[in-house]
């Protein structure tokens, strides 16, 4: 009975993790005039929160730790409401840090080798959180003694549960993961990567700029779009095939998205193929790194996010469509590079 209830818990836990750092950014964004604060307290929150994703997923794999790791989250968000409201830099690096762990450690206790759905199920709430947060900060509701009530039942209510710890042995770590068809070469992994950086960019840059116009019919109509694409996205790929609806949602997603940015329904539709791509693209980032989960959700929901947060905060004239490319493409042969053999590559 408990294993049933661990994906929809742990997916519960990402929306409201995101809701916090929505939250968050949304009372910095409407209590301060200050243009550079903001953008340098969302420059820091993504850093820590996608850029970290990837050492605490090498961390992870060698402690196995799950249960303790993300109740380890959950403790420094509650740290991060007690003390938003008098040390607000300080509760966004703990709020950074604690969504870093959260997404490693809960994802890769949700994701499976042969299914796409259990990854779209977890992320899912993800974005509908994170709108709903900064819609509430927007309007100005005072939570913070709700969201340190609901940290500590998240707490609590985890220890309940009961979380699977993962620590592989050495040799299921090296052995390869093999299914014809639905590996990724080199040339598949940079042109996802391209597009996700892209789709990202414009995705993130639209949001922000909705909350700052009060748009929340919009916001709404995206959190929908996105919570849907996720799942139906999961279901999707296991049969289609991950490789054929990876490629088929994000060439599709990347031109609706940057180019219908001010059409409700074009723009959803491109927001929901985006996300409906998610679960089959960390499917296939985790058969790239031999199954191991941590590192395949580290790539996913850390790399490609944090290279579309950091252009979309370099000034609008840098981001012409002829240095766009270039740049994706240099960040994915990065990225390239850490998750292939590199003396291979290097050779």
């Amino acid at each position: 009975m408990k294993s049933k209830i661990i994906i929809p818990f742990l997916a519960l836990g990402h929306g409201i993790n995101d809701l916090l750092a929505g939250y968050f950014l949304g009372c910095l964004a409407a209590g301060s005039g200050d243009i550079t604060r903001i953008g340098l307290s969302l420059l820091l929150y993504n850093l820590l929160a996608f850029g970290g994703q990837y050492p605490v997923a090498i961390w992870l794999e060698r402690i196995g730790q799950h249960q303790k790791m993300i109740s380890g989250a959950f403790l420094l968000n509650l740290g991060a409401a007690i003390l938003f409201f008098s040390i607000p830099s300080l509760a966004v690096v703990m709020a950074g840090i604690a969504s870093a762990i959260y997404h490693v450690a809960g994802g890769s206790v949700c994701a499976s080798r042969d299914k796409a759905l259990p990854i779209g199920l977890f992320a899912a709430p993800g974005v509908a959180g994170l709108i709903a947060g900064g819609y509430l900060a927007w309007e100005q509701y005072q939570l913070q003694w709700p969201l340190v009530s609901i940290c500590i039942l998240f707490i609590v209510v985890i220890q309940f549960i009961g979380i699977p710890n993962m620590v592989a042995s050495q040799s299921s770590r090296d052995q390869p993961v093999t299914s014809p068809g639905i590996h990724l070469d080199k040339h598949d992994l940079i042109m996802i990567l391209l597009l996700l950086v892209i789709s990202l960019r414009s995705a993130v840059w639209n949001i922000f700029q909705l909350l700052h116009d009060q748009q929340y019919d919009w916001l709404l109509a995206i959190a929908l779009a996105a919570f849907a694409g996720k799942i139906l996205g999961g279901w999707l790929a296991d049969r289609v095939g991950w490789k054929t609806y990876t490629w088929l949602s994000m060439t599709a997603a990347a031109p609706l998205i940057h180019f219908f940015r001010n059409e409700l329904l074009l723009f959803c539709i491109g927001i929901g193929l985006l996300q409906s791509g998610i679960p089959a693209t960390t499917a296939l980032l985790i058969r790239s790194v031999n199954g191991k989960k941590e590192r395949g959700i580290a790539l996913s929901f850390g790399a490609a996010i944090i290279l579309g947060a950091l252009i979309m905060v370099i000034p609008q004239a840098i981001l012409s469509a002829s240095l766009l490319l270039p740049v994706g493409l240099l960040a994915g042969m990065f990225l390239l590079f850490w998750v292939t053999d590199r003396k291979k590559l290097l050779h």
